[in-house]
C-alpha cells in the first residue's frame, strides 16, 4: 500500500515537472519572438531627416517699381517688369538650398523711395549676408550692348566677381566688366553688395531676348551659380 503511495506522488512529482519546463520553454519562445520584433521594429524604423537650417540670408533687390518704371526698352518694356520677372527666377531657384534664406526687396509692382532708402535698410535690418540689385541697362544709343557689375566697397568686389563670371557668358552680350560705382543701394548697404545692369533694353536685339522666359531662366540660373559659389554652398563638381 505505501509503495503504491509513493509511486502515485513520484509520478505526480514527475507530471508537475514536466508541466513547469514546458511552460519555461514556452515563456521563452515568446519572449524570444517579442524580441525579434523589437529589432525588426528599429532596423525598419527610418532615421529621421536632419532638418537643416538656414546659414545665410540673401537680399534680391528687384530695381525700381510702382511710379518709378526705370529705363524704357526699345518697344515700349519698362525696366521694372523685367528686374521683377527675374528677380523671382533668381528667388525660385536660391528657395531649392535649404542653407540659403532669400528675401525679397519687393514680390510686386510697388514703388520703393530711394530718398528713404528703403531697399539698402531693408536688408541692413534683417542682418543679411549679401545683397543683389537686378537691373536693365538704358543708353541713347540703341546700338550699345552688354553686361556689367557694379561694387562700391573693396569688400563687395569678391561678391561682383563671383556673379559677373558667371552672367557676361550667361547673356551672350559684350562683357563689359566689373566696376567702380557710387550707387545708394551699394553705398548704403553693411553687408557684401552687386548690382547687376543684365544687359540695355534700349538695344531692340538684346531687349528681344532679354524679355523671354528662357533668357531669363538662363541668367537667374548664373546668378545663383555666382551667389552660391561666393558663400561657398552646395557647390557641384562642374562649378
Amino acid at each position: 500500500m505505501k509503495k503504491r503511495i509513493i509511486i502515485t506522488l513520484y509520478i505526480m512529482l514527475a507530471a508537475m515537472l514536466m508541466m513547469a519546463c514546458g511552460s519555461s520553454k514556452q515563456a521563452d519562445t515568446n519572449n524570444n519572438g517579442s524580441d525579434k520584433n523589437d529589432i525588426s521594429q528599429v532596423e525598419n524604423k527610418k532615421p529621421e531627416q536632419e532638418k537643416i537650417e538656414p546659414k545665410y540670408k540673401v537680399v534680391i533687390d528687384a530695381g525700381h517699381g510702382g511710379e518709378d518704371g526705370g529705363s524704357s526698352g526699345a518697344s515700349g518694356s519698362l525696366e521694372k517688369d523685367f528686374t521683377l520677372s527675374l528677380s523671382q527666377k533668381v528667388e525660385q531657384l536660391l528657395d531649392q538650398d535649404p542653407e540659403i534664406q532669400v528675401f525679397m526687396t519687393r514680390e510686386n509692382d510697388v514703388f520703393l523711395s530711394a530718398e528713404e532708402k528703403i531697399r539698402p535698410q531693408f536688408a541692413n535690418d534683417l542682418g543679411a549676408d549679401i545683397f543683389v540689385s537686378i537691373h536693365g541697362n538704358t543708353f541713347t544709343d540703341p546700338s550699345v550692348s552688354g553686361t556689367e557689375s557694379f561694387y562700391y566697397y573693396d569688400e563687395d568686389k569678391p561678391l561682383a566677381d563671383a556673379i559677373h563670371k558667371y552672367l557676361a557668358p550667361a547673356t551672350g552680350f559684350n562683357d563689359r566688366g566689373v566696376k567702380y560705382n557710387s550707387l545708394f543701394v551699394l553705398r548704403d548697404t553693411t553687408m557684401p553688395a552687386t548690382l547687376l545692369e543684365i544687359g540695355y533694353l534700349t538695344n531692340p536685339e538684346d531687349e528681344q531676348k532679354m524679355l523671354t522666359d528662357e533668357f531669363q531662366q538662363t541668367v537667374a540660373e548664373s546668378i545663383v551659380k555666382g551667389i552660391k559659389e561666393y558663400l561657398e554652398v552646395n557647390l557641384s563638381k562642374d562649378e
